[in-house]
């Protein structure tokens, strides 16, 4: 019932406030099958953290309409997209996690996209998400910072919420610019026992 309750309400939505590619203007989708091909992939490699695209052009359109318009729902686009060209492999006991943001900003925002596309990745890898960190310090953004100003920026932001209690942990973030933000929280969570920990964002600047 309830989720024909929620077919019904998106429906509504469509009518009211059509989706419109953000390359093209082509009504249906965020990204038209046409528009597809401007989004870069990243480049497959040993690091600890995991992007499927390069953060610019129309990937950082999409990531910009989600964080400021609110338009969450990109998001199911997104990372139905990306598990199409991606094989996200976890451990059967591995618990994903999300890059926390200040209670204030969330209140005002209204949604967390770190934490919307955690539940999302949960949903098409069948594992739980939990909250395992939070922000305690509202620290400046991340971007038009130099690699040494955002390893400081981000010091001591975070803190773990409860003790570890898993053996591997995915943390998922919206996109990724240096990999200062991922690198503080794997820190708080190694400090509190986890030693297994990934990461994953939509996109990240190569």
């Amino acid at each position: 019932m309830l989720k024909e309750l929620i077919k019904i309400k998106e429906g509504i939505i469509d009518i009211l406030w059509p989706k419109m590619c953000l390359g093209c203007g082509k009504e249906g989708r965020y990204i038209c099958k046409d528009c597809e091909i401007f989004l870069s992939e990243a480049e497959i490699s040993e690091r600890p953290v995991m992007s499927v695209w390069q953060y610019e052009g129309l990937m950082a359109k999409l990531i910009s309409k989600i964080k400021g318009d609110g338009c969450y729902d990109i998001i199911n686009e997104l990372i139905d997209k990306a598990f199409e060209k991606i094989e996200l492999t976890l451990p059967a006991d591995t618990y994903i996690t999300y890059v926390p943001m200040c209670r204030k900003k969330e209140k005002r925002q209204g949604f967390n996209s770190a934490e919307l596309i955690a539940k999302k990745v949960g949903e098409m890898t069948n594992r739980p998400v939990v909250s395992l960190l939070e922000k305690i310090k509202d620290n400046r953004p991340q971007a038009g910072l130099n690699p040494p100003e955002r390893l400081e920026n981000v010091k001591n932001v975070f803190r773990s919420k409860e003790d570890a209690r898993f053996n591997n942990v995915l943390v998922v973030d919206d996109f990724r610019i240096s990999g200062s933000t991922m690198e503080e929280c794997f820190k708080v969570l190694k400090f509190n026992g986890i030693k297994n920990i990934r990461g994953f964002t939509l996109a990240g600047i190569i």
